[in-house]
């Protein structure tokens, strides 16, 4: 059936519901019911009825509208005929004559049209008939004739006309230039110009510019090229373009009415932005100098990406420093600085350029707060002038200090010496100025001055203050004494200081016993003028005094002269405090040096020896033991050795055992030489350079030789001692019992015989050393050596003449 192959068709095509009423083309009658038209043969009728426009697309399927509703509600429908365009013949009837409607007969012409075509009764005012798949050849006029049983014919008439679809649209930019791809560039802040146009379409098309699923012109404009029918045109301005447009796409779509769907022509935008944002960022709060930093310098929002700009301070700072990453529309910059104290105020800025976008341009600019230690130099203060500075005078020091942040502390010093607050002393210090009251030579050195902050601190470079001076005397050359005899000329050397040194003028003033003060002539200036020399010579008695050297220069005279002391000279006095020492090899003689009587002096040591007298006791001591003369002899017995040394030590060699040495020790000047200083009685054992067997005291053998000693020698020992033999008994005794006790517990042997009392009683100054004190008239004190031995005779002997002239005092110490 008809039917059942209509409901398997597509969903039909909307249909465009305009009414038009116009004149109805006149068919003929069909044949009614109940003889109504018998005998009228083919007359022709002019019918009106109405005229619906339904418009279909080639190949969408159709609805044809007829209303079957009947007039009246007792009467039914009796058949239903469609016609189309002219023909006569029915396209499609139903029958419903002999049934109801329901089951009424469907017939349908056997061309394609009548295949494609089906009634659907429906709810009688809902009756449509059903073209699938409509072709421009089903265009036309269709009549529906609905014959009621009681009531008149009705027509109904539906012009089915198909669409013609407009051609696709086409762009232009404002220059008239198709747009075949992206749109633009178009400008951020500047109008946006488009134009879509397409040509045909039936009915005439709707052309309308889309955004996002939302109309953005709708307004269909005219153009005078060519037909008005051929081509539609709209037309799209935005007056500023916003940045909401970047990104996307314009649609221009062209649909006629009863289209189903428009046709659609996509325009994506080439929008070029200014950078919205630009933000530098410095990786640390505060800047010191010297220290790098990284700064960093981000823009976002400009299209195509933005170039950044780095300026320090207005200059351009190089590429090298600068790396740059670049996304769709943002732009990272990272710049290494290494600021100085010279950056510290200035401004660093980081521009954003849209290279494509004249004058898009966007910058941030910060002031660099760069911290730095002080930067330190001292000046002087307005109307002081270094070279004209003379003691006496005020100096005022200025303290330039450069930092950042300001200092906190600011110390000065002289010489690396702190100097503190002294108004006594005539030091003010005020934050960073110095004044120097009274200047004086102790002012003279160089003064420094030290700033601090909390960065660090600095130090200036010195300052040297000098000034302008008096002479006065040269260090040590104050005060001095002069030795010189009588019609001997001393040259008297002069030497002071001076600043300037230029220019310096001595004179020369003598002041003799008497008192008078007389200048003296005939001196001569050395040295730049800074030494003055004086040939003097003394020619009297009065002529022993004191002369004064003064000098002066531009600045003024010499406050305190130079003084010599002229005195006599005279002889040295002799050395004392004579010591001897046994050495490995040699003995050691030394003295200390007396006053050399204002002359260079040197040291004599003259050695002289007579053989011993074996069996004979000298109480009294031997001519060549009677004080020296002026000429060195005693007696007749010659000295057999002499030495000469600058200082009074010596050191003898060779010396022969079996003699009795007498050493004399000189002092010699210019003047002559002194009284000698003796070391009487020195005897050896051994030849002086070969290694003794023993280095002690004498006093060590006593319990050796007392054994061996005659009455006699005992006799001679109580009447050697007097009125003290009492007491030099009970000594003697101690002293033998004090040495057995020793002796037994040494583990060395002794020689024995007579021979071993002439070892040297002298020995090292690391060992034991005899230190007497002499009494009596001489205020002289010597140092000697005491020393015992046994003669062949086997007497004890003693040195008679230091017992009877002096009382001896031994202290032996270890």
């Amino acid at each position: 059936m008809p039917g059942e192959g209509a409901a398997l068709r597509p969903a039909f095509a909307f249909v465009f519901s305009t009414t038009i009423y116009a004149v109805a083309q006149v068919y003929p009658l069909a044949r009614g019911t109940k003889g109504e038209e018998e005998g009228r043969g083919s007359t022709t009728y002019a019918l009106t009825a109405p005229l619906r426009l339904v418009w279909a697309s080639e190949g969408e399927d159709v609805e044809l509208p007829c209303d079957l509703t009947p007039p009246t509600p007792n009467d039914s429908v009796n058949m239903v005929l469609w016609f189309k365009d002219t023909a006569g013949i029915p396209l499609y009837s139903l029958d419903a004559r002999s049934t109801d409607l329901g089951s009424a007969i469907h017939w349908a012409v056997s061309d394609d049209l009548g295949k494609r075509t089906y009634f659907q009764i429906g709810d009688g005012h809902r009756a449509k008939l059903k073209v699938t798949k409509v072709t421009f050849k089903d265009q036309g006029i269709f009549r529906c004739r609905v014959d009621f049983i009681d009531s008149p014919t009705r027509n109904f008439r539906v012009n089915l006309t198909l669409v013609e679809k407009p051609s696709r649209p086409v762009i232009y930019d404002a220059q008239g230039r198709e747009v075949t791809g992206v749109g633009g560039p178009f400008l951020e802040g500047y109008n946006l110009a488009l134009t879509c146009q397409v040509s045909g379409g039936r009915p005439k098309p709707v052309v309308t510019w889309w955004k996002d699923g939302k109309i953005l012109d709708g307004v269909v404009d005219t153009i005078s090229v060519g037909s008005p029918s051929k081509f539609t045109v709209n037309h799209l301005f935005i007056d500023k373009v916003t940045r909401s447009l970047w990104g996307t796409k314009l649609e221009c779509r062209a649909m006629s009415a009863p289209m189903s769907s428009p046709i659609v022509r996509e325009v994506p935008l080439d929008i070029y932005l200014k950078p919205a944002i630009v933000k530098i960022i410095l990786n640390d709060d505060q800047i010191y100098a010297g220290r790098p930093i990284a700064a960093r310098c981000e823009t976002w929002g400009s299209s195509p990406a933005a170039r950044i700009v780095w300026k320090l301070g207005g200059q351009a700072i190089g590429d090298p420093n600068v790396s740059t990453t670049q996304r769709s529309n943002s732009t990272v910059s990272k710049l290494a600085l290494a600021l100085g104290k010279d950056d510290n105020g200035k401004k660093l800025t980081c521009r954003a350029e849209n290279p494509r976008f004249p004058g898009g341009v966007l910058e941030e600019t910060v002031v660099l707060n760069v911290a730095y230690a002080p930067i330190v130099s001292i000046d002087l203060a307005t109307g002081y002038v270094l070279d004209t500075l003379r003691e006496g005078d005020d100096l005022k020091l200025v303290c330039d200090v450069e930092s950042h942040p300001p200092p906190t502390r600011i110390i000065w010093y002289h010489k690396d010496n702190r100097l503190e607050h002294d108004v006594a002393g005539g030091t003010l210090v005020a934050s960073n100025t110095l004044t120097l009251r009274v200047l004086t030579l102790a002012h003279t050195g160089e003064y420094s001055c030290e700033a601090t902050n909390s960065v660090g601190e600095g130090r200036s470079p010195p300052i040297f203050v000098h000034m302008k001076y008096v002479p006065r005397c040269k260090a040590g050359y104050e005060r001095r004494e002069v030795t010189t005899g009588r019609h001997e000329t001393v040259s008297l050397r002069c030497k002071v200081d001076a600043v300037p040194k230029d220019a310096v003028r001595f004179s020369w003033t003598y002041n003799g016993t008497r008192g008078d003060v007389l200048p003296i002539p005939n001196s001569r200036a050395q040295n730049n003028g800074l030494v003055s020399v004086l040939e003097y010579t003394p020619t009297s008695d009065t002529d022993f005094g004191t002369l004064a050297c003064w000098a002066s220069n531009s600045v003024g005279r010499q406050r305190t002269p130079c003084i010599f002391n002229i005195v006599p000279g005279k002889p040295p006095q002799p050395p004392f405090d004579c010591s001897l020492h046994n050495e490995s090899t040699s003995l050691q003689v030394n003295c200390i040096p007396g006053a050399d009587g204002g002359s260079p002096q040197y040291f004599l040591l003259e050695v002289r020896g007579i053989p011993r007298n074996s069996g004979v006791i000298q109480v009294n001591p031997p001519t060549l033991h009677a004080p020296q003369s002026d000429q060195g002899t005693v007696g007749e017995v010659p000295a057999i050795y002499q030495e000469r040394n600058p200082r009074p030590s010596f050191q003898l060699h060779d010396l022969e055992p079996g003699f009795d040495y007498t050493l004399y020790v000189y002092a010699v000047n210019g003047r002559g030489r002194s009284e000698p200083a003796l070391l009487e009685h020195v005897r050896v054992a051994g030849v002086i350079g070969e290694k003794s067997e023993k280095n002690g005291l004498f006093l060590g053998d006593l319990k050796k030789a007392l054994p061996k000693a005659s009455p006699e020698n005992l006799i001679i020992v109580i009447s050697l001692t007097g009125t003290g033999a009492v007491a030099l008994i009970l000594i003697g005794i101690g002293v033998i019992i004090g040495l057995a006790i020793c002796r037994r517990r040494t583990t060395s042997s002794v020689k024995g015989g007579p021979d071993d009392f002439t070892i040297p009683t002298y020995v090292s100054a690391q060992r034991i050393e005899p230190r007497i004190r002499y009494s009596g008239d001489s205020r002289r004190s010597q140092r000697a050596s005491l020393y015992m031995e046994e003669n062949r005779n086997g007497k004890l002997l003693f040195d008679e003449s230091d017992l009877q002239q002096q009382r001896v005092e031994i202290d032996l110490h270890d």
